[in-house]
């Protein structure tokens, strides 16, 4: 007996495959999934094809194969590091696995989501081994996993640098930046002349930040639109995750980004990839090229200035604006 693979069904039956405490098949002609062991005589009607089928395997070596196939897709090392840990004990492995991905919501949800699509898949191919029998072509699956970042969980804005308030600045970048002799310093004229700030742009060295006065310099050096400098930032019912500052460069018609960061709990989601596209698009009606210049940006982060048309020049990475994608 043929049956069509409708949403409702493919959600029963995963559901089912998790249940370890009855043995459950499919009933083709009621379309849902039944103990066998609780049938009687009277809803077993007899029927010339097979009515009932043995549901997709799902046993735990598969669900901790899942798991180990998540895991090697979460970007944030030390969430990473406790999940492997989890996947390591004896005992209690998936209760420990749940454990720690409850410290990271957005990445639990994302976990849910590919652990639903595998099952998915393991749906889709039972089904499709059983169109061969019905002598059917097989139905194609689409895998809908994304491993960068859940957007509908943070909200973007664009805030003027005068406007993000100070306090709030310095202690993201104290959770974001690696401890250094040069702390949590932020340049700015309070520390340089016009001369001294304008150099700094130009080397932007080790934690370099820039405020509205060293943005206000360059524009009265070089007329730089520099009432255009803003902070992309992403934040979540937590608080300030994410943010990328976007500055004019002592250059005519540039900007830059001498700072991106993440919070370390928020890193691997494409939270960065996110930030860096909403500031080429800022920019792009703003200036013709766009450097990035935050040298303390991870050696991962490069393929995806790569993919966004940044290409090396010198110690910096540079985007022609002006050519559209």
């Amino acid at each position: 007996m043929t049956f069509i693979l409708s949403p409702e069904i493919i959600d029963d039956i995963i559901f089912s495959m998790e249940n370890q405490d009855q043995i459950l098949s499919f009933d083709a002609l009621e379309g849902i999934c039944v103990d066998m062991d609780e049938i009687d005589d009277d809803y077993e009607t007899t029927i010339d094809d097979q009515r009932y089928y043995d549901l997709p395997e799902w046993t735990s070596a598969q669900g901790f194969r899942v798991m180990e196939q998540f895991t090697t897709r979460v970007h944030n090392p030390l969430l990473r590091e406790a999940l492997l840990n989890a996947l390591g004990q004896r005992k209690g492995v998936f209760r420990r696995y749940k454990e720690v991905l409850k410290t990271a919501p957005t990445v639990e949800r994302e976990w849910y989501r590919f652990k639903d699509q595998q099952m998915k898949a393991a749906v889709y191919e039972w089904y499709n081994e059983l169109r061969m029998i019905w002598g059917l072509e097989k139905i194609g699956f689409e895998d809908e996993t994304d491993p960068q970042l859940l957007q509908e969980d943070f909200i973007f804005q664009i805030e003027k640098h005068d406007a993000l308030n100070r306090e709030l600045l310095q202690n993201f970048i104290r959770k974001t930046e690696e401890t250094s002799d040069d702390g949590d310093k932020i340049i700015s004229f309070d520390d340089f002349d016009e001369k001294a700030a304008l150099e700094a742009g130009r080397l932007l060295g080790y934690a370099s930040f820039f405020n509205a006065d060293v943005c206000a310099a360059a524009g009265r050096q070089y007329g730089t639109a520099q009432n255009h400098a803003a902070y992309i930032t992403a934040y979540n019912e937590n608080g300030l995750c994410g943010l990328c500052s976007v500055i004019a460069f002592p250059f005519n018609e540039s900007f830059c980004i001498p700072f991106l960061r993440v919070l370390p709990e928020y890193r691997g989601l494409g939270l960065g990839k996110a930030l860096l596209q909403r500031a080429c698009v800022y920019s792009a009606p703003l200036a013709a090229t766009l450097l990035f210049a935050d040298f303390c940006t991870p050696s991962h982060f490069i393929t995806e200035l790569e993919r966004n048309g940044f290409k090396r020049m010198g110690l910096l990475y540079v985007k022609d604006l002006s050519i559209e994608e």
